[in-house]
């Protein structure tokens, strides 16, 4: 090789890591954005501050540079660098910091095997000790559903389609005939076709990330805790699939989320229901004299121990809640079942997708800032 042309070879390779990664940045914000629930909540005097606090936007944002990623918060920010090998969290409201670097968390990876093994072995001997569930006059029936609605229109300046994930529990109380209680989760979600590079970029960060931090870890203890965390959750799934109707729900869930196409840029999601039957008085679990026409919005009857219960009754007797104002990107109303009560709104967008340079300063500590030792340095420490 040309000895002149080795400065440029060794720039080149050190440069490598960067090569392709642009800049990258965008913002993640959840909100509760009204329902029953919120609508009490607000109406206590002394929940006022709370309430503030717990309606107001919940923003994350998520920056790309070359080797190191920044997720910040209000009230946090966690920089995580591959080239110094290190996670720095900051808490800006206390202005303090920690640092983990990636020897300790590995220390802390290898001890993982021999703690799970030893919490699943606490989990088995609970289990081994008889106990004798009270008997119970609810069934449960589950249905989901996807549809594709064939609307599209632009959201946060992509274009996106709106899809409607609904899934639905029906509780019958045997012990009271014509009493049941529907409970529905309903998601309007809008997908982008192309999903945004920005997101791509965070994603591929991750991915070296793990890499990273993997090297040199012996992945066969990991092997043998994952067969036995697929274990446990088959023996999960066999418990869950005790309730009539549970094991079908799970297979047709499969089938209907594999409906849903493209990257998720838009989510609302209502939780409610609606009952049928006898209400119960607030606070008591005895049947109303009066009875409650299908679709009324008043829950059943249901015994203390099944879902719902006393509380629900209390929530679902109230009127309905105003329709909440409408996230920054306008979009249809999500379908509601007749005579379905809203008990809890949610909404989650992606948005503020940018390729602008990332200044400096969003991947330092902040000047003053004081550094106390880690939780994870912490626990170290103590073994030695």
């Amino acid at each position: 090789m040309n000895r002149s042309a080795r400065p440029w070879v060794t720039l080149a390779l050190a440069l490598s890591p960067l090569i392709g990664y642009c800049d990258s940045s965008y913002q993640e914000t959840t909100q509760m954005t009204g329902g029953q629930l919120v609508d009490s909540l607000k109406n206590i005097p002394f929940m006022g501050k709370q309430m503030k606090s717990l309606t107001a936007p919940n923003t994350t944002t998520t920056m790309v540079h070359g080797n190191q990623k920044a997720v910040v918060t209000s009230t946090t920010t966690d920089i995580y660098d591959l080239d110094k090998q290190e996670i720095i969290h900051i808490d800006t409201a206390k202005k303090q910091y920690s640092i983990d670097t990636f020897d300790d968390m590995r220390k802390m990876m290898a001890q993982m095997p021999d703690k799970i093994k030893q919490a699943q072995a606490q989990l088995a001997a609970a289990q081994a000790q008889p106990t004798q569930a009270p008997p119970s006059n609810l069934q449960f029936s589950f249905s989901v559903s996807v549809n594709d609605t064939g609307v599209q229109q632009v959201v946060n300046g992509l274009n996106a389609k709106q899809q409607i994930l609904k899934l639905t529990t029906i509780v019958t109380d045997t012990s009271q005939p014509g009493t049941s209680a529907t409970y529905t989760v309903t998601t309007e979600i809008w997908t982008t076709p192309d999903e945004p590079q920005e997101m791509k970029d965070a994603q591929d960060f991750d991915l070296r990330f793990g890499q990273a931090l993997m090297s040199g870890v012996d992945m066969s203890a990991y092997a043998n805790m994952l067969g036995s965390a697929s274990s446990a959750g088959m023996a999960q799934a066999q418990m869950f699939a005790g309730q009539p109707g549970a094991a079908a729900a799970f297979q047709q869930m499969g089938k209907e989320m594999a409906k849903i196409q493209g990257t998720p840029i838009l989510e609302k999601t209502s939780m409610g229901g609606s009952g049928t039957g006898h209400a119960a008085p607030q606070g008591s679990g005895a049947a109303n004299s009066q009875p409650a026409s299908q679709g009324s919005g008043n829950p059943p009857s249901l015994s203390p121990s099944g879902i719902g219960g006393a509380l629900v009754s209390s929530i679902f007797g109230k009127k309905k809640s105003q329709p909440a104002a409408p996230p920054p990107a306008a979009s249809p109303d999500t379908p509601q079942t007749p005579g379905e009560t809203t008990l809890l709104e949610t909404t989650t967008q992606k948005s503020n997708f940018s390729q602008n340079p990332i200044p400096a300063s969003a991947f330092a500590i902040p000047a003053g800032y004081k550094q106390i030792p880690s939780a994870l340095a912490q626990a170290l420490a103590k073994q030695q």
